[in-house]
């Protein structure tokens, strides 16, 4: 029972990486280097270069959310670790890496891990209520026979995110729940608290405060669709904003899914169902989705790299910069 267990947790962890592979193989990769031959420098050189503002917008509303709840942290270090967080999120499997962020508040300001944690689930599932109401509505107005289906996708998913976000039981039940589960895992016991924790400081953030973060979150998304925009017409794409909008708000929802790396896989098999029946072929989506790849990953790495080395020492440092004064 142990082998097949150990079998099918392999099987779903490459689950990506075989479809990904599956897609290149039905591919001609000459066309994509086709592609690839035409692309404008400049336009990619500059949706690199939007990744910069995306961090900037995302930390400035990472650091209102624990403001809310609370914790004080200087946009200095809410923008460094951001930007680490987002570097690692973009190779690891569900975006697991974001989490870092959580790792460094609890480190520097001396907060149980479970509350540091809120505030950057609340920070993701912003995120995700966005990108998904923009997959499901904007999936309606797509050309073919499964927009019906992709819109009703996108809307079961932006309506499970806002009720975790808006809904959080402030009766102790997500907490009571957590250590119930985890406690099954015996001297884990206690992490089922930090887990608690986790769900108890999302009720925090349930309050009209927490307007300026959504406004946020709009801004940072309608640059990174910019960002999508300039690689497709840097690659010769003949794609509408919204619909290449669509696409990308599918594939930040899919990459959460744990079954790849670096979304490769879950990347291109969501822009072939989004883009293909706009008449998009199957090489120039592989073309852009690799370019997207290398070009948007690529500078987060660079960014967080440099994040990485301009970091303190240690926590100390970090924490004396901290905003003392609440807003």
């Amino acid at each position: 029972m142990t082998r097949w267990k150990g079998a099918a947790k392999f099987a779903w962890r490459w689950i990506g990486p075989a479809v990904f592979l599956g897609l290149l193989w039905r591919t001609d990769m000459s066309q994509v280097r086709s592609v690839w031959k035409h692309g404008a420098a400049g336009l990619l050189v500059a949706a690199a270069g939007l990744n910069a503002a995306i961090i900037m917008l995302k930390a400035w509303r990472w650091r209102r959310l624990m403001q809310q709840q609370g914790i004080h942290y200087g946009f200095g270090p809410a923008a460094r670790y951001y930007a680490i967080g987002c570097a690692m999120a973009a190779w690891t499997p569900g975006r697991l890496g974001d989490f870092s962020k959580a790792l460094a508040v609890h480190r520097d300001r001396r907060v149980g891990l479970g509350m540091a944690a809120s505030s950057v689930i609340a920070d993701r599932l912003l995120d995700a209520v966005t990108l998904a109401s923009v997959a499901a509505i904007g999936a309606i107005f797509l050309p073919g026979p499964n927009a019906i289906w992709l819109a009703a996708a996108g809307l079961v998913s932006a309506a499970v995110a806002g009720w975790f976000l808006f809904r959080t039981t402030r009766s102790g039940a997500g907490r009571r729940g957590a250590e119930k589960i985890v406690s099954r895992f015996g001297r884990m016991g206690s992490a089922g608290e930090e887990v608690g924790a986790a769900l108890d400081g999302l009720v925090d953030l349930a309050r009209p405060a927490l307007g300026v973060s959504v406004a946020l979150t709009a801004a940072a998304t309608l640059v990174t669709f910019l960002q999508g925009y300039l690689v497709a017409r840097s690659l010769g794409l003949n794609v509408a904003f919204g619909t290449l909008s669509v696409a990308l708000s599918a594939v930040s929802i899919t990459s959460l899914l744990p079954v790849t790396v670096a979304g490769f896989g879950t990347r291109e098999g969501t822009l072939l169902l989004f883009l293909g029946p706009g008449g998009i072929h199957n090489h120039q989506i592989i073309a852009f989705s690799l370019a997207y790849f290398v070009i948007i990953s690529g500078s987060l790495a660079l960014m967080g790299a440099a994040a990485w080395v301009m970091r303190p020492a240690d926590g100390s440092a970090a924490g004396a910069r901290v905003v003392q004064e609440k807003r």
